[in-house]
């Protein structure tokens, strides 16, 4: 074993691979146990790992997980699906520590989309030689979900949930892979919920393909259990006059970094992302984003929202990149941070870099807490500090909530962020 930086022993990433180690393995999980191997985790040296620690993989040995019993998944469904009758009409794929459970998967038999079920982990989108967490997936992972519109189809909006649940015989990790391919001049909305109990690791990978002239919406709620960490990766590459839009909202989690690559690649494509940390106690969430415009005449806007309170962590990286070629691109990128704490901290990179002349890119950054001001103004009012203080938050998130445009995910992520309509009261 080479000898890594000496503030990383190996021994959480050791029990990880030692599960897969000495099986029958496909040539992309050898290569990934080999990049693994030889390179271990990047430590805070590394720039894009600069402001998240994954010195936490090397305090915990690994386990495999164990089967959930179905009446922990049917009591977390009727309260949180059931109840709705919009969320529980929806075609569903539950995944419970990994593991299809059809008992409760309508999807098989009530969706306009293809599903495939491949008994390995690949795709060409993402990167294993270059990002470890890429990398990790490829290793350990058992099966890939793969989801196809077809062409003309309209495939409506599904609902995929994934369920953790961790136990004492160890840290149990869990690396499923999704892929996902809309054809031409096809649509789909997925609305997908990360929820749980106790201590685990998840680490999936998300491919994504939309087609020429195809519209996909992907709204994500990362509201998993408190003790548990959540890395995530998803690429995403666009055909032309292709429409992208997401939504995420990260509230879970003790340790979470969600990846986003984003491959503008036909003319005229359009790509939003729009994402909301909401944070408290001693939690850490990292949103790193790459856009890349590599054609004429895309358009692409990020907006990340931050509310964080106690001793939270929040980070956003955020890298433009505008190819020579990528003229009459249009790339907004705006982070913007609400500390409701002195001790809440927040780090922010926003970044572009601009290969073209013709082009309209911006980026920003603002920090701060709560207006004493505006405060002062509801409170004169009589409206008592705290429901004061809820209604400048709720200001803060409303808007970005309102280009949600499926309207389920609309209504499940307004009730998520406690956004409500606040009549006017000047």
């Amino acid at each position: 074993m080479p000898n890594h930086s000496e503030d990383h022993n190996l021994k959480g990433l050791e029990s990880l691979l030692s599960q897969v180690r000495g099986k029958e393995m496909s040539a992309d999980q050898k290569n990934a146990v080999a990049f693994l191997t030889d390179n271990g985790l990047p430590t805070r040296r590394a720039e894009i790992w600069k402001y998240t620690d994954l010195r936490w993989v090397n305090q915990h040995v690994f386990t495999q997980p164990s089967q959930v019993k179905h009446k922990k998944i049917q009591t977390w469904l009727e309260k949180n699906i059931f109840a709705s009758e919009a969320l529980f009409k929806l075609p569903r794929l539950i995944l419970a520590n990994g593991q299809i459970i059809e008992e409760f998967s309508t999807f098989f038999h009530n969706s306009a989309c293809e599903l495939e079920l491949k008994d390995y982990v690949y795709g060409n989108l993402g990167q294993p030689q270059r990002d470890v967490i890429t990398a990790l997936n490829y290793a350990m992972g058992k099966q890939t979900i793969q989801l196809n519109v077809p062409k003309n189809q309209h495939g409506g909006t599904i609902l995929l949930i994934h369920l953790g649940y961790g136990d004492q015989s160890g840290l149990a990790s869990f690396h499923y892979r999704l892929n996902i391919e809309l054809q031409e001049q096809s649509q789909l909305s997925v609305i997908e919920m990360n929820a749980g109990s106790g201590e685990y690791f998840t680490n999936p990978v998300c491919e994504v393909k939309v087609g020429s002239g195809a519209n996909f919406e992907y709204n994500k709620l990362v509201n998993s259990s408190l003790e548990s960490f959540n890395c995530s990766n998803l690429y995403v590459t666009l055909a032309d006059h292709a429409k992208y839009r997401q939504f995420l909202i990260s509230k879970g989690a003790k340790f979470s970094r969600q990846e986003v690559y984003m491959d503008l690649q036909g003319e005229w494509c359009n790509a939003s992302f729009q994402a909301v940390q909401n944070l408290h106690d001693r939690q850490h969430a990292d949103i790193t984003t790459v856009f890349s415009h590599l054609v004429p005449h895309c358009q692409s806007d990020q907006n990340v929202k931050n509310i964080l309170s106690d001793q939270s962590h929040g980070v956003f990286q955020g890298k433009v990149f505008v190819h020579q070629k990528a003229q009459k691109t249009n790339a907004q990128q705006q982070n913007q941070a609400l500390l409701l704490s002195d001790q809440a901290e927040i780090n922010t990179k926003p970044e572009l870099e601009i290969y073209a002349d013709d082009v309209k890119c911006s980026h920003g950054a603002t920090v701060g807490a709560l207006d004493e001001d505006q405060l002062f103004f509801l409170m004169a009012r009589g409206i008592p500090y705290d429901q004061a203080r809820e209604i400048l938050i709720n200001a803060f998130v409303a808007q970005a909530v309102e280009e949600i445009h499926d309207p389920i995910a609309k209504d499940l992520f307004k009730e998520q962020l406690g956004v409500e309509v606040v009549e006017d009261i000047t």
